[in-house]
């Protein structure tokens, strides 16, 4: 399944890995998986991507695991 460059921009919002995450969603669940969850999150996403600072859940998620060690 290939995205549009914001679709993988709403993913990345979301999720860590927004690459595998779609490969997972298509091969168990079906392609309308990873429709409806970039549908889901469009608005969230549209709303917060231009806030200073605004990070990805990869990010995130980094910067949390840093401060934990």
């Amino acid at each position: 399944m290939e995205l549009l460059k914001e679709d993988k921009a709403i993913l990345a919002h979301v999720v860590i890995d927004p690459d595998a995450w779609v490969a997972h969603a298509v091969t168990v669940v079906g392609e309308w998986a990873v429709t409806a969850k970039i549908e889901k999150y469009r608005s969230k996403y549209l709303a917060r991507k231009d806030d200073l600072g605004y990070k990805t859940r990869a990010k995130v998620e980094a910067e949390l695991s840093a401060v934990k060690r």
